[in-house]
């Protein structure tokens, strides 16, 4: 939502503070936060310092995990960690746009894949320890069905 509004024209506080209005949560605010102290003059720096501290002054209330594990999934419901990270990832993204001019695009996007791949490799890994922990009870429960379908009538068959 950010890239949109910067490429229809939008200064980045102004960007900020809308976008960060829209998405609401514990992100959405310290955005909207930052973007709105910018435009009353606050330096760049300050601006997300304050941000960024207000909402880990408030973590409590930013959202709660509701027990699902949160790999940069779901940013509006969040706990106060990821907040935090992915408030410095659009600090970090907008950072050499603002003092440099540079377009803010490219980094927007790169961006988001870097994202996007941060949470499909979380997904993976989460997967991948579920398999682990699913191969104990499946085995404990097909092992004994084997053995007795299978094995004792087979050692019967050849007894008798």
């Amino acid at each position: 939502m950010l890239r949109v509004a910067l490429t229809q024209g939008s200064s980045i506080p102004a960007a900020c503070e809308v976008v960060g209005a829209a998405v609401g949560g514990g992100i959405g605010t310290a955005v909207a936060r930052a973007g709105n102290m910018m435009q009353r003059g606050v330096t760049w720096s300050d601006a997300w310092h304050i941000a960024e501290h207000e909402q880990s002054d408030h973590g409590t209330q930013i959202g709660s995990n509701s027990g699902v594990s949160n790999h940069g999934i779901n940013p509006t419901n969040a706990n106060a960690t990821t907040v935090l990270a992915y408030i410095a990832v659009i600090r970090s993204a907008l950072e050499p746009s603002w003092k440099h001019g540079d377009a803010p695009g490219i980094r927007l996007e790169s961006t988001v894949e870097q994202l996007d791949r941060d949470a499909r490799s979380a997904i993976e890994r989460d997967a991948a320890k579920l398999s682990v922990k699913l191969l104990l009870p499946t085995g404990l429960c097909f092992l004994p069905a084997f053995i007795m379908i299978g094995v004792i009538p087979s050692i019967a068959s050849f007894v008798m």
